[in-house]
């Protein structure tokens, strides 16, 4: 049981410990409190990251402590353990059919970005392609290629209001070669691609959903959902679902036919309302999703009826969650987190 503990307890006693010792980085040499106060960064335009470490240590705990009267814990929470920590500010994860991991670090390369893969939770983390400002949500297209958000910062937020400087970019899973795809998003923070090839791409600096059609065309502020973060698309392709970061927590649910019916899926109690709603990510079966809590350091399950549950507390800015794939490396059963203060994290079972 690793229940409220910090990643790096929960690290300790899960498996892998040793990676980092508490209070430093391997990767930049900050501290590990420095780097959670990614979190912080991400409501002041980031510009905080690695210096405000002593209030992100405190803000995380206070709003988990709240939330956690909100949502209580589920009856047979997973085993939590950190896969690897001291990574950055990590701000999207995904999975895909052979179990390999994939993960944006806003700050790999200094102050620009990069896409990283892990092929199995024993591998060194490898940089797939860098110098990406701001990098953002993740998917993938029918042939396989990362779709990868870019201009995920407040600056770019906030402006994409009026005119928009973000885009997606398609990388090689293999070889990282990478080109730019789409341009005018508002933000692309969160991104999610449907059966049919259409993208939705989210601000949640702003109040709408941006559409990319299969063609490439874009329809800015297609569908009104404000602060939208993660999304998530049902398998049927009629639903796309938004969890909602800046407004009080909640995940909307959008009819893809007909955008201008929304609707609130899941809503948690008043005590868990500043959770900060952040990455989003849905069963294969369409059954449940589950809900990066930012602010609360926690994950959630939404079950169909909008019942929330939390599967692990204590972690420290809880950025994305994916769901494993397949029978080896990040595998089928399992959740896969990741966070502002580095961490990869597995919840081992989440998804049954």
């Amino acid at each position: 049981m690793t229940d409220n503990l910090t990643p790096w307890q929960a690290g300790r006693s899960g498996g892998r410990a040793g990676l980092v010792p508490p209070g430093r980085d391997r990767h930049r040499g900050w501290t590990v409190s420095a780097v959670a106060a990614g979190g912080l960064a991400r409501v002041a335009g980031r510009a905080l990251a690695g210096t405000v470490g002593f209030a992100g240590d405190l803000v995380s705990p206070m709003l988990g402590a709240s939330a956690a009267l909100g949502v209580p814990l589920c009856e047979r929470p997973p085993r939590v353990r950190v896969v690897r920590c001291g990574l950055g500010v990590l701000e999207s994860v995904i999975v895909d059919p052979r179990g390999r991991l994939f993960f944006t670090s806003q700050i790999w390369d200094g102050l620009l970005g990069a896409v990283l893969r892990m092929d199995h939770p024993d591998a060194e983390p490898v940089k797939l392609t860098g110098g990406i400002t701001s990098p953002g949500g993740l998917a993938f297209d029918d042939r396989g290629m990362l779709i990868v958000g870019f201009g995920d910062g407040p600056p770019q937020g906030l402006i994409g209001n009026v005119a928009g400087l973000a885009g997606l970019l398609l990388v090689d899973p293999d070889s990282g070669k990478r080109e730019t795809w789409i341009t005018g998003l508002q933000m692309a923070n969160g991104v999610a691609r449907a059966a049919d090839g259409t993208v939705f791409a989210s601000n949640d600096f702003g109040t709408h959903i941006d559409r990319v059609d299969p063609h490439g065309n874009v329809q800015r502020r297609w569908a009104r959902v404000p602060s939208a973060n993660g999304l998530a698309i049902d398998p049927g392709g009629r639903y796309l679902y938004a969890a909602q970061t800046f407004a009080p927590a909640a995940i909307k649910r959008v009819e893809i036919a007909n955008p201008g019916n929304v609707t609130t899926h899941a809503r948690p109690g008043p005590l868990a309302r500043a959770a900060a709603l952040d990455g989003l990510a849905i069963d294969p079966t369409g059954r449940c999703l589950y809900a990066a809590a930012n602010g609360a350091g926690q994950i959630w399950r939404v079950e169909p009826d909008g019942t929330i549950e939390a599967l692990a507390r204590g972690l420290k800015f809880p950025s994305a969650v994916a769901v494993g794939h397949g029978p080896d490396g990040f595998r089928e059963g399992n959740l896969y987190a990741v966070t502002f203060h580095g961490d990869i994290v597995e919840l081992a079972g989440g998804t049954r």
